[in-house]
């Protein structure tokens, strides 16, 4: 895992002891749904619409679920069929940068972002992971099915 998270710019020690802002951690992101978060068809979705995704009844806990435990499996989006891989941030990423990274993507680069400053916060993503580490929150997989996107 230490060989990954350094090939892919991650420094778990620096990470967990120094924090690093939502816009320094969406960097990470952007390898696989580029900087503007438009994201590749077929293979990554677009981030730019999630806040209708964190809208729903039960979206917030989705997003924060994506980051810390992951999507595998083919999803539709906006209509169009996507069949990428995102891994768990759950070992690499804290509270702190997990909702800063969410918030940076609500409120920063999406296409109608949303007002409020951080509409996800470090104790959302300790609630969630809580869950995760419980066994009572299911996988991405299926909350995702649950917004009927």
């Amino acid at each position: 895992m230490a060989a990954l998270c350094a090939a892919m710019g991650l420094n778990t020690t620096a990470s967990l002891a120094e924090g690093r802002d939502g816009k320094t951690v969406f960097t990470t992101c952007a390898a696989c749904h580029l900087a503007t978060g438009e994201g590749l068809p077929g293979a990554f979705p677009p981030l730019v619409n999630l806040p209708a995704t964190f809208a729903k009844e039960g979206g917030k806990e989705y997003l924060i679920s994506v980051v810390l435990q992951g999507l595998n499996g083919p999803i539709k989006s906006q209509g169009q069929t996507y069949a990428g891989f995102m891994q768990a941030f759950a070992p690499t990423l804290s509270d702190d940068e997990v909702a800063g990274v969410l918030s940076y993507v609500l409120t920063g680069i999406a296409k109608s972002p949303l007002a409020e400053a951080t509409p996800v916060s470090a104790e959302d993503v300790a609630a969630v992971r809580k869950k995760i580490a419980d066994k009572s929150l299911p996988s991405s997989h299926a909350l995702r099915q649950q917004l009927d996107d």
